[in-house]
C-alpha cells in the first residue's frame, strides 16, 4: 500500500466528509475491491473512503474513478480531478495517467493536450519505478496504457507544442515520477 503524508490524508479526509461520502469505521481497501467486483459501488466508495483516511493511494485513485464516473457517488469530475491530483503528486502512476486523461478530454479541468502529454510521460516513468516491486504486473499495464495515450497525443501536437510537452514531461518526472515523494 502506498501512503499519503498525514497532511494530505487530512485534506482528503476533509474533502470526503464535505463531499457527503459516508465514512464508516473498521473498513479496508480489500472490502472496497470486493464491493467493486460485486458492482456495489456505494459500498466500494464507503470502504475506499475509509481506506483513504489511512493514506492509501490506491483507494484514493479508485475513489476518484468512482467520482469521475458517477458510480456509487454523484458524478463529480472536479472532485475526481482533485483526488487524482493528490495521488499523482504522491507518485501514484495510475492517478498520473488519469490526470493525463482528464487533461486530454477536459474532465474537471480545461482541455490541454500539452499537459496531458506531460502527465502521461510521468505515469510511464512512475509505472517503471513501481513495477520493480509489483509482481502482479499492474504497474507494467499502467505503463503500457500511458504509453499508448502518450503516442496518441503526440500525433496531435505541432512541433512547438511537442517541445513544450516534452519539457513539462521532464519536469513532472523529476518531481513526481522517478524521485517520487
Amino acid at each position: 500500500m502506498r501512503t499519503l503524508s498525514s497532511a494530505r490524508a487530512l485534506i482528503v479526509a476533509l474533502a470526503l466528509v464535505t463531499s457527503g461520502v459516508a465514512v464508516a469505521a473498521d473498513t479496508a481497501y480489500n472490502l472496497g475491491v470486493d464491493a467493486w467486483r460485486k458492482k456495489d459501488y456505494v459500498e466500494a466508495a464507503r470502504q475506499w473512503s475509509q481506506s483513504v483516511l489511512s493514506g492509501d493511494l490506491d483507494a484514493l485513485n479508485n475513489l476518484a474513478y468512482l467520482n469521475a464516473n458517477g458510480m456509487g457517488v454523484a458524478q463529480n469530475a472536479d472532485a475526481a480531478f482533485k483526488l487524482w491530483r493528490i495521488a499523482a503528486n504522491s507518485g501514484h502512476a495510475e492517478s498520473q495517467w488519469h490526470l493525463g486523461v482528464a487533461y486530454e478530454k477536459g474532465l474537471g479541468v480545461p482541455q490541454d493536450l500539452v499537459t496531458a502529454y506531460g502527465w502521461y510521460g510521468c505515469a510511464i516513468e512512475s509505472a517503471k519505478r513501481l513495477a520493480l516491486a509489483d509482481a502482479s504486473g499492474t504497474e507494467a499495464k499502467i505503463g503500457e496504457e500511458a504509453q499508448e495515450s502518450l503516442m496518441a497525443i503526440k500525433a496531435k501536437l505541432d512541433k512547438p507544442d511537442l517541445e513544450r510537452a516534452e519539457l513539462l514531461r521532464t519536469l513532472l518526472v523529476q518531481r513526481y515520477g522517478l524521485a517520487a515523494p
